[in-house]
């Protein structure tokens, strides 16, 4: 038998809205998730088990959309943060945090690569930052999918329709690099 793993994720959704009771009466109480909105961009934390990510999403949005029918999942969120972000989750200073970015302390692995800047400064995946902190018990003990895990499961939302309702789309042929 398989192992299943509890996968947390971040999907940026549609369809619903966090003034619907009886919608986030069934993502909150059904799936113990937690819908939040912010400047017309609507979120959905929740975790799914699954052997792993890909398949934890893809288990998990099927029961999601079968549950709420109007619900589209888009794509899943990177959960990007900044030097400011991963201080504040982990209770270390900013500084501390910029050491550890800039290779002066804990320089026997270097820490992961940024996914790019916001303005002049570099922002990172949650999910590849939590797990450079986990070695040092400073994780947050949650296992989330990793780049190349999310650029299947949003392929697989496109794929499978999920992202725009549930209507078929016409399929673009994408050449993966392997």
């Amino acid at each position: 038998m398989v192992a299943m793993t509890e996968f947390e994720f971040l999907f940026v959704v549609d369809g619903v809205s966090v003034d619907d009771e009886p919608a986030t009466s069934i993502l909150t109480g059904d799936f113990d998730g937690v819908l939040s909105s912010n400047r017309g961009r609507t979120r959905y934390a929740v975790s799914g088990r699954g052997a792993d990510s890909v398949d934890a999403a893809a288990r998990l949005v099927s029961r999601l959309t079968k549950a709420l029918p109007t619900l589209r999942v888009c794509h899943v969120d990177p959960d990007l943060v900044g030097i400011p972000d991963i201080a504040q989750r982990t209770g270390h200073s900013r500084q501390n945090i910029l050491q550890w970015a800039n290779g002066e302390r804990n320089s026997s692995r270097p820490f992961p690569a940024p996914e790019g800047t916001a303005g002049r400064s570099f922002i990172w995946r949650w999910a590849d930052v939590n797990e450079w902190l986990t070695p040092l018990g400073l994780g947050d003990g949650a296992a989330r999918p990793t780049r190349a895990e999310t650029t299947l499961i949003d392929a697989m939302l496109l794929e499978h329709g999920t992202s725009h309702g549930g209507r078929a789309r016409t399929r673009v042929p994408v050449a993966l690099n392997t």
